[in-house]
């Protein structure tokens, strides 16, 4: 393998959990935290990272706004449907953020509250960030 190709792969895999420096975790709680919630700990910042850091401001303020309030609340499950959103191209995204487009079927879920990506259709609806008065614009 060709150094170029090392150092590539160094820099784009994900820092296992013992690179981390301890004073990057969260001990807000007072308690040590065991690597397992750790780990999970970790994996919800860079969601909440990822979703503000899209390039689109748009995506990058819904998106962002909703990852920061929510997912710090979400389970394994729901955090793997949000991360199966989140690893969609930023067009793709915005236009189901915007209902532009649909919720894809295998997104979709029949719980109750319906899946993590209809929860933020739904948070986009009625939050201020997701509403345009077109009549200003008509002016």
């Amino acid at each position: 393998m060709p150094r170029s190709d090392s150092i590539h792969a160094r820099h784009v895999r994900l820092p296992v959990l013992d690179e981390i420096p301890e004073g990057s975790l969260d001990h807000s709680s007072g308690t040590e935290l065991n690597k397992e919630a750790a780990a999970l700990q970790v994996r919800k910042k860079r969601l909440v990272y990822r979703s503000k850091q899209r390039g689109w401001l748009e995506v990058d303020l819904l998106l962002g706004t909703w990852a920061a309030e929510n997912v710090p609340s979400l389970d394994a499950e729901g955090l793997d449907q949000f991360e199966d959103f989140v690893n969609m191209e930023t067009i793709d995204i915005y236009n189901i953020l915007t209902l532009r487009a649909d919720v894809p079927i295998e997104m979709k879920r029949d719980e109750p509250g319906g899946s993590v990506v209809e929860r933020i259709q739904d948070w986009v609806k009625k939050s201020p960030l997701g509403k345009a008065e077109p009549e200003i614009y008509k002016k």
